[in-house]
């Protein structure tokens, strides 16, 4: 992992201006207190995994964040057919290239989905260029995964092993949902499109949408624009795409 590790929680620091130690000597109270690195991003604590709440004072807030979704495509047929530890090593391989991917980039990842993983880009740490930001993570994955066989390729006969991203921004709700079981999380219209636009992607492609193109047109420029009409979505969706990988 290339990310500069930070001795503080980032997310606590930024929304309540709270030096929360996660790493050195000083993180040692906290630890024995329960407070420990986050799973979502090791530069969070579980204060911003857990406790919404107390971080934000309500329970949902509505922010610009970016949304990122990434899916293993022919994961199911393989797993029908392949040895059950070479799947799980392989899915295990696929969680740990996109997890290090959006760290680096400032994401959290919020949930594994099966073989699908949902990231965040804005919250809890924040920066002016999270739609960049995800999409240059989108790419570091097709990187990584594509330095891996048992990703790219497959016999011909079967269903070529791939990765399909997909990537939204705009206005969202972020915050806890539930009662008898909490769970943190991003709802909204811009996860329901960062979902389909995934869907719609090839194995090797990423797609994202018009409202986040304009902030990689300097890295991809004179890319071709298209208007899909994807399931659930009311209206047409503007989609450019980036092959990254074959």
């Amino acid at each position: 992992m290339g990310a500069e590790l930070s001795t503080i929680c980032r997310g606590c620091w930024q929304n309540m201006h709270m030096p929360i130690p996660i790493r050195g000597p000083l993180a040692v109270p906290f630890r024995l207190a329960g407070i420990k690195i986050s799973r979502m991003n090791p530069n969070l604590c579980t204060i911003c995994e857990t406790m919404f709440t107390k971080v934000k004072r309500k329970k949902q807030i509505t922010i610009e964040a970016t949304v990122l979704f990434a899916d293993l495509r022919g994961y199911t047929n393989l797993s029908e057919h392949a040895c059950a530890d070479n799947v799980v090593d392989m899915l295990h391989g696929f969680y740990d290239d996109c997890a290090f991917a959006i760290w680096e980039r400032d994401g959290i990842i919020n949930k594994f989905i099966g073989d699908a993983v949902l990231a965040v880009f804005n919250f809890p740490i924040e920066g002016d260029d999270h739609a960049r930001q995800a999409v240059l993570a989108g790419v570091e994955i097709m990187q990584r995964c594509a330095d891996k066989k048992e990703l790219v390729a497959r016999d011909s006969d079967d269903e070529p092993i791939g990765i399909g991203i997909g990537i939204h921004t705009g206005v969202t709700s972020i915050g806890e949902v539930g009662t008898a079981y909490k769970d943190f999380t991003v709802i909204g219209s811009v996860v329901n499109i960062a979902s389909r636009v995934q869907a719609a992607a090839k194995p090797g492609e990423i797609l994202v949408t018009g409202e986040v193109y304009p902030h990689v047109a300097d890295l991809y420029p004179g890319l071709e624009r298209h208007d899909r009409q994807l399931k659930g979505i009311e209206h047409a969706v503007s989609t450019y795409s980036l092959m990254v990988a074959a």
